[in-house]
């Protein structure tokens, strides 16, 4: 209790300091007139009474220190004064201040924007309970049509049946559905999610509004629900708490909704409702809930209480395996059907991974460079400081005091550092917060919480401590050389060397992150060469849905739907037609460099398939007469679809050149047969039927423009389904300025249908290109920021290379060395440097290629060209920047740098 009390009085005295050193002041000076009052009346003369009692006080000073010494936080009024001193000498070297600054804000807000994406997509636990426990199942089949596959419910029953290490599995099934215009918003089309009751629970979330799907909302005969996530309830129906019991309109009929969810990702597709089967009456149809090869379900499970990631893994790949062995005839041994089973986690995350990590080297990079800078500043400055330092030692300084001392400035300097730092990832985690939407459904989860600015604070404290300790002082037992040395230590040898390595790294570093942004502006620029495959791109594309997918899943009045839907599109393309310079128009399912989300089998009449050969698989493509002109899609053999290719004609189909050479190689396919095929058709409004090959198309790039062409089969709009509803204008000039007159068409025709994904084909390939072309923006501007901090770097240290030897300049030249040969050998001191780091930074940057391959498109990872041209550049800026101080350096004058000898 009596130290309690202590440290109490301590901390009063802190706050009370001022105070008592006026009462203290007072005593003082009472005592002081004591004394000479005292000698006066001794007989001493009142001066001299004075002076003896002054030089008698000085006990009562150090009694006065002693007890100042016992109140308040002396370490914490020590270090306060620390930092006073540290922010004042720093105004002094305000040059110097603001380059380290500046240098600091740059790595720390780089590295602290980067990590926060890292954090909200990769590192962030999930919002779900228990998150780590959830697991998600993927099948998948070679082949460059359709790598994963859904699962069907039969499947899916067969491991609730047999994965005991999964105590909950949930079913989710991606809806596209339009929502009636209501009092909130006009009519639109939302991604919805179908799922099993126990879909949340198995998620492990929880309601923020009304309550969420149970088992009991399973089966037929029970009402459609609908729970509402958090992100579209606030941005379509304002957060209305009341909208909970009330009704929402469909496209096939109404849900009632029951509640808000928690915000939380989804996948494979973003959501913004789920809603139990029975809005789809196909989900409970015996095509689904029987169909083992019906496969159009995604799978999430929970790990049972006790049960490993392993342990589901081997149960699955057990139930999996005689799943294969009991219906051989719904697993293709061709295809190679396969179960994967990953952390929900990981799984949300994969796409993101390597370009996120990728980033974070970036940035750590950039790092490393600006410290390694700073330090060579602090360095060079740190000999100017010496002086400073050997008087404050020989004051009685100690080396704990001193090193104290650079902390608090270097501290000041970091922190000044982080907090413009912060101050630019603001900015960046806006832009990256857009990118990363691109590749992770956990977007939304990115921001600057504590955990960032807690990695920050690290950053900063670390980079201070590394500035600190840098500077060399000498241990306790040497304090008395070192004065005595005084400032003799100038420029040593060791420091010296330090800075050069430093520099090396620097160059080095930065010719990791050069080649990493040539590679990448290099495949961007081989994306932008890409040939889509259409003639020209002054196509703009439009997607009305006015036979929605729902209509035809439920297969009620199916026809009569569809034959309203084609009357609508046939008036949009008469009427699109007459804009002035539109010259084709046309309708199909898919829009131009779109894949198509419908795949099956095929077959060709006479031809069967080898031992262990693979089914090919084609994507499902509907055309109108003028869907190919309107596109731009070449005709390479035979003809295209004609007016008479009706419903009641024979039926006719056109592949693209893909498809072509996988049925037909070596063969004219023009008047061969060939079908769809596979156990699936059952479930599915289309036929089986033989069609006829009138005609090859080119291909197109519609799995993305670095991806293997898809093979395609078009058939009649004519002779199917009205289905997908793609409207595609093309116009002699400027399509895009068409886009008001199209879509007012559109409007006046099908006022209620939601016009989606409206683009012109230019559009749709900038945005195949645009992740790619951010990483190498970033990546770019984050070697450009290397460069000119090692460029500073370069010329800092030769700078100082050259003030330290002024006087050995100086007599080299009073020896007769001339300006030129002073030039050369500054320059060749530098350049030694330069080269140092250019070999090390040409074998970083190789070692760092072989990680970037899969980001890499139409470039080696090696490119020679692409190591060439960093080299060569990061050369010529090296020589610029040890030109400065060479120059420097031949124009010192002899005669002065002797008299400063």
């Amino acid at each position: 209790m009596r130290h309690v009390r202590a440290w109490l009085a301590r901390v009063a005295g802190v706050f009370t300091g001022h105070r008592r050193d006026d009462d203290l002041r007072e005593e003082l000076q009472a005592h002081l007139d004591m004394e000479t009052a005292e000698y006066v009346r001794r007989g001493v003369a009142p001066n001299e009474a004075r002076r003896r009692a002054t030089l008698a006080s000085g006990g009562l000073t150090i009694a006065a220190e002693s007890v100042r010494a016992q109140r308040g936080l002396p370490w914490l009024e020590s270090a306060a004064s620390d930092f006073r001193y540290a922010v004042k000498s720093l105004w002094q070297s305000r040059a110097f201040t603001a380059v380290v600054v500046v240098t600091l804000a740059l790595g720390i807000g780089a590295n602290t924007a980067i990590f926060s994406v890292v954090r909200g997509v990769l590192l962030r636990p999930l919002p779900n309970r228990d998150g780590d426990r959830l697991l998600y199942l993927r099948q998948s089949v070679d082949g460059p049509a359709g790598e994963d596959i859904a699962f069907s419910v039969p499947e899916i029953r067969d491991f609730r049946a047999g994965v005991p290490a999964l105590g909950g599995i949930a079913e989710y099934s991606p809806w596209a559905l339009m929502l009636q215009g209501d009092r909130y918003s006009p009519a639109t089309r939302i991604q919805a999610g179908l799922v099993t009751g126990n879909f949340f629970d198995v998620m492990g979330l929880h309601a923020i509004l009304g309550r969420l799907t149970r088992p009991s909302d399973d089966g037929p005969g029970v009402p459609p629900v609908m729970v509402l996530t958090e992100q579209f309830w606030r941005s379509r129906f304002h957060g209305d708490p009341t909208l909970i019991g009330k009704q929402l309109h469909l496209e096939a009929g109404s849900a009632t909704v029951i509640g808000v969810v928690q915000a939380a990702p989804y996948f494979p597709t973003q959501a913004d409702a789920l809603l139990n089967m029975v809005v789809s009456p196909h989900h409970l149809s015996a095509q689904m809930v029987l169909g083992r090869t019906h496969r159009m379900t995604d799978v999430v499970g929970r790990l049972a209480p006790g049960a490993t990631v392993d342990q589901a893994r081997a149960q699955i790949a057990t139930v999996y395996a005689r799943m294969q062995r009991d219906y051989k005839a719904s697993y293709d041994p061709g295809s190679h059907y396969r179960v994967t089973v990953l952390p929900f986690k990981d799984a949300i995350g994969e796409r993101a991974r390597l370009t996120l990590w990728l980033l974070m080297a970036a940035a750590a990079f950039v790092m490393i460079i600006s410290t390694a800078n700073v330090v060579n500043l602090t360095l060079m400055r740190g000999v100017r400081r010496e002086q400073e330092l050997v008087v404050r030692a020989a004051l009685g300084a100690g080396v704990l005091r001193l090193r104290r001392l650079l902390l608090a400035e270097n501290l000041v300097l970091a922190f000044l550092g982080a907090a413009a730092g912060i101050f630019i990832a603001f900015g960046g985690v806006q832009l990256l917060t857009v990118f990363a939407s691109r590749v992770s459904p956990r977007a939304e989860e990115i921001h600057l919480d504590t955990v960032v600015l807690s990695f920050t604070l690290v950053l900063t404290v670390s980079v201070a401590l590394i500035l600190s300790f840098v500077a060399s002082l000498p241990k306790e037992g040497m304090f008395a050389a070192w004065i005595s040395a005084g400032t003799r230590s100038k420029g040593s040898l060791s420091r010296q060397r330090l800075q050069r390595a430093l520099v090396v790294a620097q160059i080095a570093v930065s010719v990791v992150l050069l080649a990493g942004a040539g590679l990448l502006t290099r495949t961007m620029i081989r994306l932008s060469d890409v040939d889509t495959g259409l003639k020209t791109e002054q196509v703009l594309s439009m997607q009305v849905q006015l036979l929605p997918i729902a209509k035809i899943a439920s297969g009620v009045d199916i026809r009569a739907a569809d034959a309203a839907a084609r009357q609508g599109y046939e008036r949009i393309e008469r009427d699109a037609l007459a804009i002035p310079g539109v010259v084709a128009v046309g309708v199909g399912s898919v829009m131009p460099l779109e894949a198509s989300e419908i795949q099956f089998d095929v077959k060709v009449e006479g031809k069967s398939l080898a031992v262990g050969e693979a089914m090919p698989r084609a994507d499902y493509r509907t055309a109108d007469p003028g869907y190919f002109r309107a596109a731009g899609i070449p005709l390479v053999e035979g003809r295209g679809f004609e007016e008479t290719d009706r419903a009641d004609a024979g039926r006719v189909v056109i592949l693209n050149q893909t498809l072509a050479r996988r049925l037909f190689p070596n063969e004219d396919p023009i008047g061969k047969r060939i079908a769809w095929t596979g156990d699936v058709l059952r479930f599915t409004p289309i036929s089986g039927d033989w069609r006829t090959v009138v005609g090859v198309v080119g291909n197109t790039q519609d799995g993305g423009l670095d991806a293997q062409p898809r093979g395609a089969m078009f058939m009649p709009y004519a002779q199917e389904l009205a289905m997908g509803g793609t409207v595609v204008i093309r116009a002699d000039s400027n399509v895009a300025a068409l886009t008001a007159q199209a879509t007012s068409i559109v409007r006046r025709i099908a006022p209620a249908t939601p016009i989606e994904h409206v683009l012109t084909v230019a559009q749709i390939k900038d945005q195949s290109v645009s992740p790619r072309r951010l990483n190498a923006v970033l990546i770019t501007a984050f070697g450009v920021m290397a460069v000119i901090i090692a460029a500073v770097g370069i010329a800092g240290v030769l700078a100082f290379s050259v003030s330290a030897r002024t006087n050995e300049i100086g007599i080299r030249m009073s020896l007769g060395a001339d300006s030129a040969r002073v030039e050369r050998m500054i320059l060749g001191e530098g350049g030694v440097l330069l080269a140092a780091g250019l070999a090390l930074g040409v074998g970083g940057g190789f070692a760092a290629a072989g990680v970037m391959r899969g980001l890499l498109f139409g470039v080696a990872p090696h490119d020679p060209a692409t190591f060439l041209g960093v080299a060569a550049l990061m050369a010529l800026i090296g020589v610029v920047a040890c030109w400065v101080p060479a120059l420097r350096a031949a124009r010192i004058d002899p005669a002065i740098a002797m008299r400063a000898t």
